[in-house]
């Protein structure tokens, strides 16, 4: 479903779901979406290069910020 997962651990997993998640409600898109497809690829980006579960929906917002 999401190639762009297989690539991190479980825990990593958990983390950019659950950010990914409330990010796609908070903007009113589907995660299949195109909008969703981006968010998980700044997501996944976010997490490999800081997987700190507190700041990791605020890092995809400011990335996704221009996409709004």
């Amino acid at each position: 479903m999401f190639p762009a997962l297989t690539s991190l651990s479980d825990h990593d997993i958990e983390v950019v779901v659950d950010a990914l998640t409330e990010w796609c409600s908070q903007h009113h898109c589907d995660i299949q979406s195109c909008r969703g497809q981006s968010a998980l690829a700044a997501a996944v980006d976010a997490v490999q290069s800081s997987p700190n579960r507190d700041t990791l929906l605020h890092q995809l917002s400011e990335k996704l910020r221009d996409s709004n």
